[in-house]
């Protein structure tokens, strides 16, 4: 079967990381999320469309299992089916290149005659990223591109069988923002469309999304790698469920916890606990630091304190006493300032920190903070909302002398 991995898009939502790279390119754990993608569909024949702006790796592009088409500018999905038309055979199945568990899938939806689009039941919320279908008879009968509406119970998830003929309607349709979706609305309502129950593929729309798929990715590691089973090492404590990668060093004392991986090289300092996380290679834990259900990518250096259900970049040093609010203290749910406000539907949300940030001592971040690429936030200052990249961020304060 051909497998067309669409990596061509502005990842406008992914704010930071998508002034470094696309999203599908940001390595959690031990590779990129593309890369796992590639690895599910590997016995199949793989087209992979880029942009200009996507740097994949000189070893997937001299890889000749992968046929490379670019598109020019990223002017959405019809587009880059359209673009990949020369190199289609027949029946073929599109997919986003972070469907990291896509194996899981692929043998069911290959059975499905063309067209067919995979959908999961609907959640609160799915409309204001998800198209929408409206299912009668066994066929998808009507869809409608981020509307919720009578009888729709079930929510689109980005993988789609299609063949040569959609490639051909598409060619002749009128350019317009949501011109795949239309075409499938058309056939929907025509002759109705095939579908494949998709729960557990993972929506990747927004920067906070990284977080419901951590498990995930830990769930492919795991199958990769082998389990130690408890081990005690310095007087620490390292439950069944975690993965060591090569040269990781432990601290006295320190305790790893549920479902963790830890990248080669890393240290974890004494006293430190670290619990259902992904730490990427070289990276430095310090002396009594705590981290919960975060991801921390490679090259980070975390001097001391707390972080909380957080996405923090590649090479950043965070300064002594580094703490991440993560929840407010109503509990409601997070928003973060991506384009218009969105509100991520999670109580329990830290920061999402780019490449590259500098803190000082004693900075404290609210929960839903974003901070941009190579940012400083100086020491005793507390920040909130977005920082954008390259900016120095730090509260005044003066001392006050007298006699006495």
């Amino acid at each position: 079967m051909q497998i067309l991995i669409l990596a061509a898009g502005e990842s406008s939502r992914f704010w930071p990381f998508s002034e470094i790279c696309h999203k599908s390119l940001l390595k959690i754990g031990d590779k990129t999320l593309l890369e796992r993608t590639i690895e599910g569909v590997k016995d199949n024949e793989i087209m992979l469309v880029i942009n200009q702006k996507t740097q994949i790796s000189q070893d997937l592009l001299k890889n000749k299992d992968i046929t490379i088409i670019k598109q020019e500018e990223p002017k959405g999905m019809a587009d880059a089916i359209i673009k990949s038309k020369n190199a289609i055979k027949g029946d073929f199945i599109v997919i986003m290149p972070y469907y990291v568990n896509i194996k899981d899938y692929l043998t069911e939806m290959m059975k499905i005659k063309a067209p067919a689009v995979a959908v999961k039941r609907y959640e609160e919320g799915d409309e204001k990223t998800h198209g929408m279908a409206k299912i009668d008879k066994n066929k998808i009968v009507e869809i409608r591109e981020k509307e919720k509406f009578y009888g729709a119970e079930h929510s689109i998830v980005g993988m789609y069988k299609l063949n040569k003929d959609v490639i051909d309607k598409l060619e002749k349709m009128q350019n317009s923002e949501y011109k795949f979706e239309d075409l499938l609305n058309e056939m929907a309502k025509t002759s109705g469309v095939n579908y494949f129950a998709a729960e557990g593929l993972p929506s990747l729309k927004y920067v906070s999304d990284l977080l419901s798929i951590k498990n995930l990715i830990y769930a492919s590691i795991k199958k990769e790698r082998k389990m130690k089973g408890h081990l005690k090492k310095n007087n620490a404590f390292i439950e069944s469920s975690v993965i060591l990668g090569k040269n990781v060093k432990l601290g006295n004392n320190v305790s790893i916890k549920g479902e963790t991986y830890i990248g080669d090289g890393s240290f974890i300092g004494d006293n430190s606990l670290v619990r259902d996380s992904i730490i990427g290679e070289n990276t430095e834990i310090g002396f009594g630091t705590e981290i919960a259900r975060s991801i921390i990518m490679d090259n980070t250096h975390i001097h001391s304190g707390f972080v909380g259900d957080s996405v923090i970049g590649q090479n950043c040093r965070l300064g002594a006493n580094f703490i991440t609010g993560n929840r407010r203290i109503d509990r409601k749910t997070i928003k973060i300032e991506i384009k218009e406000g969105y509100d991520t539907g999670l109580t329990r949300l830290g920061v999402v920190m780019g490449y590259n940030v500098k803190t000082g001592i004693n900075t404290s971040v609210m929960p839903g903070t974003l901070i941009g690429n190579n940012s400083i936030i100086g020491s005793n200052t507390e920040v909130k909302g977005k920082i954008e990249s390259n900016k120095l961020v730090y509260s005044k304060s003066e001392n006050v002398e007298k006699s006495i």
